[in-house]
Protein backbone atom coordinates (compact mmCIF):
# COMPACT_ATOMS: atom_id res chain seq x y z
CA UNK A 1 0.00 0.00 0.00
CA UNK A 2 1.22 3.50 -0.82
CA UNK A 3 1.30 6.06 1.98
CA UNK A 4 0.70 9.65 0.86
CA UNK A 5 2.03 12.56 2.91
CA UNK A 6 1.50 16.21 2.04
CA UNK A 7 3.65 18.90 3.67
CA UNK A 8 2.14 22.36 3.33
CA UNK A 9 3.25 25.80 4.53
CA UNK A 10 5.02 28.94 3.40
CA UNK A 11 8.50 29.71 2.16
CA UNK A 12 11.21 29.69 4.80
CA UNK A 13 9.64 27.07 7.07
CA UNK A 14 11.90 24.22 5.97
CA UNK A 15 9.24 22.22 4.16
CA UNK A 16 11.60 21.09 1.42
CA UNK A 17 14.20 19.97 3.98
CA UNK A 18 11.55 18.08 5.96
CA UNK A 19 10.32 16.34 2.80
CA UNK A 20 13.91 15.37 1.92
CA UNK A 21 14.40 13.83 5.38
CA UNK A 22 11.09 11.99 5.06
CA UNK A 23 11.89 10.62 1.59
CA UNK A 24 15.41 9.65 2.65
CA UNK A 25 14.09 7.83 5.75
CA UNK A 26 11.63 5.88 3.60
CA UNK A 27 14.44 4.96 1.16
CA UNK A 28 16.70 3.85 4.02
CA UNK A 29 13.83 1.60 5.11
CA UNK A 30 13.96 -0.05 1.69
CA UNK A 31 10.70 1.46 0.44
CA UNK A 32 9.85 2.61 -3.07
CA UNK A 33 9.68 6.44 -2.82
CA UNK A 34 8.60 9.37 -5.00
CA UNK A 35 8.70 13.07 -4.05
CA UNK A 36 7.48 16.27 -5.66
CA UNK A 37 7.76 19.93 -4.69
CA UNK A 38 5.79 23.03 -5.55
CA UNK A 39 7.71 26.15 -4.57
CA UNK A 40 5.45 28.91 -5.87
CA UNK A 41 6.53 32.29 -4.56
CA UNK A 42 8.35 30.65 -1.66
CA UNK A 43 11.10 33.26 -1.42
CA UNK A 44 8.46 35.91 -0.90
CA UNK A 45 6.56 34.03 1.79
CA UNK A 46 4.27 32.25 -0.65
CA UNK A 47 2.84 28.75 -0.50
CA UNK A 48 5.09 25.70 -0.56
CA UNK A 49 3.92 22.11 -0.89
CA UNK A 50 5.80 18.87 -1.02
CA UNK A 51 4.28 15.48 -1.85
CA UNK A 52 5.98 12.36 -0.49
CA UNK A 53 4.71 8.90 -1.44
CA UNK A 54 6.20 5.61 -0.33
CA UNK A 55 5.33 1.93 -0.36
CA UNK A 56 7.03 -0.93 1.49
CA UNK A 57 5.54 -3.57 -0.80
CA UNK A 58 4.88 -2.12 -4.24
CA UNK A 59 5.72 0.43 -6.88
CA UNK A 60 4.89 4.11 -6.60
CA UNK A 61 4.12 5.38 -10.08
CA UNK A 62 3.64 9.12 -9.61
CA UNK A 63 5.35 11.70 -7.38
CA UNK A 64 2.15 13.68 -6.94
CA UNK A 65 -0.66 12.55 -4.68
CA UNK A 66 -4.06 12.09 -6.36
CA UNK A 67 -6.74 14.52 -5.17
CA UNK A 68 -8.40 13.35 -1.97
CA UNK A 69 -5.80 10.64 -1.26
CA UNK A 70 -3.55 12.28 1.38
CA UNK A 71 -3.19 10.03 4.44
CA UNK A 72 -1.12 12.48 6.53
CA UNK A 73 -1.16 16.27 6.18
CA UNK A 74 1.63 18.15 7.87
CA UNK A 75 0.44 21.75 8.09
CA UNK A 76 3.28 24.10 8.96
CA UNK A 77 0.91 27.10 8.99
CA UNK A 78 -2.84 27.21 9.71
CA UNK A 79 -4.12 28.84 6.53
CA UNK A 80 -1.98 26.60 4.32
CA UNK A 81 -3.24 23.54 6.23
CA UNK A 82 -6.83 24.66 5.68
CA UNK A 83 -6.17 25.15 1.96
CA UNK A 84 -4.80 21.61 1.77
CA UNK A 85 -7.68 19.88 3.60
CA UNK A 86 -9.63 19.05 0.38
CA UNK A 87 -6.62 16.93 -0.71
CA UNK A 88 -6.96 14.63 2.31
CA UNK A 89 -8.87 11.41 2.85
CA UNK A 90 -11.85 11.68 5.23
CA UNK A 91 -9.93 9.75 7.91
CA UNK A 92 -6.61 11.57 7.37
CA UNK A 93 -4.29 12.54 10.19
CA UNK A 94 -3.67 16.30 10.18
CA UNK A 95 -0.69 17.48 12.21
CA UNK A 96 -0.81 21.24 12.32
CA UNK A 97 1.34 23.94 13.81
CA UNK A 98 -0.95 26.46 15.52
CA UNK A 99 1.00 29.26 13.91
CA UNK A 100 -0.11 32.22 11.84
CA UNK A 101 2.08 33.72 9.14
CA UNK A 102 0.07 36.54 7.61
CA UNK A 103 0.47 36.64 3.79
CA UNK A 104 1.27 39.85 1.97
CA UNK A 105 -2.19 39.82 0.34
CA UNK A 106 -3.55 40.50 3.84
CA UNK A 107 -0.91 42.95 5.08
CA UNK A 108 -0.94 44.98 1.85
CA UNK A 109 -4.44 44.43 0.59
CA UNK A 110 -8.11 44.39 1.40
CA UNK A 111 -8.21 40.74 2.56
CA UNK A 112 -8.56 39.49 6.13
CA UNK A 113 -6.88 36.51 7.72
CA UNK A 114 -9.59 34.08 8.93
CA UNK A 115 -9.86 33.91 12.72
CA UNK A 116 -11.38 30.44 13.02
CA UNK A 117 -9.05 28.24 10.98
CA UNK A 118 -8.40 25.64 13.68
CA UNK A 119 -12.17 25.31 14.17
CA UNK A 120 -12.61 24.87 10.41
CA UNK A 121 -9.89 22.21 10.33
CA UNK A 122 -11.57 20.31 13.14
CA UNK A 123 -14.99 20.69 11.49
CA UNK A 124 -13.60 18.84 8.44
CA UNK A 125 -13.90 15.59 10.38
CA UNK A 126 -10.22 14.75 10.01
CA UNK A 127 -8.09 13.65 12.95
CA UNK A 128 -6.56 17.07 13.72
CA UNK A 129 -3.71 17.32 16.22
CA UNK A 130 -1.97 20.56 17.14
CA UNK A 131 1.81 20.37 17.57
CA UNK A 132 3.60 23.38 19.06
CA UNK A 133 6.63 22.73 16.84
CA UNK A 134 7.87 26.32 16.74
CA UNK A 135 7.60 26.70 20.51
CA UNK A 136 9.43 23.40 21.05
CA UNK A 137 12.15 24.37 18.57
CA UNK A 138 12.59 27.75 20.30
CA UNK A 139 12.99 25.96 23.64
CA UNK A 140 15.90 24.06 22.05
CA UNK A 141 17.46 27.34 20.95
CA UNK A 142 16.86 26.78 17.22
CA UNK A 143 13.54 28.09 15.85
CA UNK A 144 14.48 26.83 12.37
CA UNK A 145 14.20 23.24 13.63
CA UNK A 146 10.39 23.47 13.92
CA UNK A 147 10.15 21.51 10.65
CA UNK A 148 12.03 18.59 12.17
CA UNK A 149 9.89 18.76 15.35
CA UNK A 150 6.76 18.38 13.22
CA UNK A 151 8.39 15.54 11.31
CA UNK A 152 9.16 13.81 14.61
CA UNK A 153 5.51 14.15 15.62
CA UNK A 154 4.47 12.53 12.33
CA UNK A 155 6.98 9.68 12.64
CA UNK A 156 4.96 7.75 15.22
CA UNK A 157 2.15 7.40 12.67
CA UNK A 158 4.42 6.11 9.90
CA UNK A 159 5.96 2.67 9.32
CA UNK A 160 9.53 3.94 9.12
CA UNK A 161 12.21 2.54 11.42
CA UNK A 162 13.77 4.82 14.08
CA UNK A 163 17.30 4.18 12.76
CA UNK A 164 16.17 5.24 9.29
CA UNK A 165 14.94 8.57 10.64
CA UNK A 166 18.26 9.24 12.35
CA UNK A 167 20.20 8.20 9.27
CA UNK A 168 18.07 10.46 7.08
CA UNK A 169 18.61 13.45 9.36
CA UNK A 170 22.36 12.81 9.40
CA UNK A 171 22.43 12.64 5.58
CA UNK A 172 20.25 15.72 5.01
CA UNK A 173 21.00 18.28 7.71
CA UNK A 174 24.24 20.27 7.76
CA UNK A 175 26.80 19.13 10.33
CA UNK A 176 26.66 22.35 12.38
CA UNK A 177 22.89 21.94 12.88
CA UNK A 178 22.87 18.15 13.29
CA UNK A 179 22.75 17.84 17.09
CA UNK A 180 19.91 20.31 17.57
CA UNK A 181 17.92 18.72 14.74
CA UNK A 182 18.30 15.27 16.29
CA UNK A 183 17.05 16.77 19.57
CA UNK A 184 14.20 18.47 17.71
CA UNK A 185 13.17 15.18 16.14
CA UNK A 186 13.09 13.42 19.52
CA UNK A 187 11.10 16.30 21.03
CA UNK A 188 8.67 15.97 18.14
CA UNK A 189 8.34 12.22 18.70
CA UNK A 190 7.45 12.92 22.36
CA UNK A 191 4.95 15.61 21.34
CA UNK A 192 3.36 13.26 18.80
CA UNK A 193 2.93 10.52 21.39
CA UNK A 194 1.50 12.98 23.94
CA UNK A 195 -1.02 14.46 21.48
Amino acid sequence: MTTNILLSGVGGQGIITASRVLAEAAMLSGFQVKKSEIHGMSQRGGSVESHVRFSPDGLVFSPTIPFGEVHVLMGFELLEALRAIPNTKPDALVLVEDRVIVPSSVTCGPFEYPADMLDQLRASGRNVRVVDAFKIACSLGEPRAANIVLLGAASSSLVIDAQAWEGAIRRTVKAKALDVNLQAFEAGVAAGRAG
